[in-house]
């Protein structure tokens, strides 16, 4: 009967997520009165699997902002806080992209405290009834699918905000200093200008902040020499091209930015196409211009 409630849920789970929670809901159906007890404890070990997935260990103790409270461990709260913010430093965040951390913090203590209720439920209970197990069974299911969206919306969140910072430190003129020096094409060319199109963060971790660029960069190719042209044998055209920029910014120094010669990847494949079927030419054509057990329950948060 909660098939389709988990449907907007199962594709954010990995295939063993996916297979825990189904058979966490398979045992609703035998007439059992631990069943509800026994959907608990599958659910939780689900949940903990999702935990460690968002946020592993490794990764976890790796970022500068931990701070050991278990037995070399992280936290519940701790995962969430990776799961959102990876190596980002609070005072960068807060100072930086304004975003207030104590009402983030106030949301991942309603979480944690959902998720410690699962430690809890029926354990000293055999007598769970229908009406208050399905509730259960329910909520769980909503809890999830609340899980993950706060963590999207925090995210996006901090995200969309350090984009905006980016579109103000990586300017054109920037690209451009480093575009110069690019060995374009076998030919003679001046780069004109560039314009930045997009600029978006593709992931976060522990370590570095990974950033991508795509824009177009406008060219002048000229054949034959200064001479040639102003007597009339040379030629001159204008083309412009995609290029994607995929850099990398450590979490520690995220305005830091600096690009490279060799994180510049340019398409002049259109330079090459001479428009005939099959045929390439390395000439323009001048006549068209061109997982582990449960975790104890150690994070005491309401």
């Amino acid at each position: 009967m909660f098939e389709n409630k988990i449907a907007p849920i199962i594709e954010r789970l990995n295939l063993k997520e996916q297979k825990m929670l189904i058979s966490s809901l398979k045992a609703l159906d035998f007439d059992d009165e631990m069943k509800y007890q026994s959907f608990g404890h599958k659910f939780r070990e689900m949940m903990t699997k999702v935990l460690h997935r968002l946020a592993p260990d490794k990764d976890v103790l790796a970022c500068s902002w931990y701070v050991n409270e278990h037995d070399n461990k992280p936290t519940r709260r701790q995962r969430l806080l990776y799961a959102i913010k990876s190596g980002l430093e609070d005072d960068f965040i807060e100072s930086e992209l304004e975003i207030d951390l104590a009402i983030v913090s106030k949301r991942l203590g309603k979480v944690v405290s959902e998720l410690n209720k699962y430690t809890h439920f029926g354990e000293d209970t055999f007598d769970v009834n229908k009406e208050t197990g399905e509730a259960f069974v329910s909520e769980s299911i909503d809890f999830l699918l609340q899980f993950f969206s706060n963590i999207d919306e925090i995210r996006a969140q901090i995200v969309n905000a350090y984009e905006d910072l980016l579109n103000r430190k990586i300017t054109e003129a920037t690209v451009n200093d480093v575009l110069q020096e690019i060995d374009l094409l076998a030919t003679h060319y001046t780069v004109d200008g560039n314009t930045i199109d997009t600029i978006s963060v593709t992931d976060i971790d522990a370590h570095y902040i990974y950033i991508s660029v795509d824009g177009s960069v406008d060219v002048t190719h000229q054949f034959g020499s200064d001479g040639d042209l102003r007597r009339g044998d040379g030629v001159e055209f204008e083309e412009s091209y995609p290029f994607i920029v995929n850099t990398k910014v450590s979490v520690l120094y995220p305005i830091d930015i600096e690009i490279e010669t060799d994180e510049i990847d340019i398409d002049t494949d259109k330079y090459y196409d001479n428009g005939s079927e099959g045929e390439e030419s390395n000439e323009p054509d001048y006549d068209d211009e061109p997982y582990e057990p449960d975790e104890p329950d150690y994070d005491d948060e309401r």
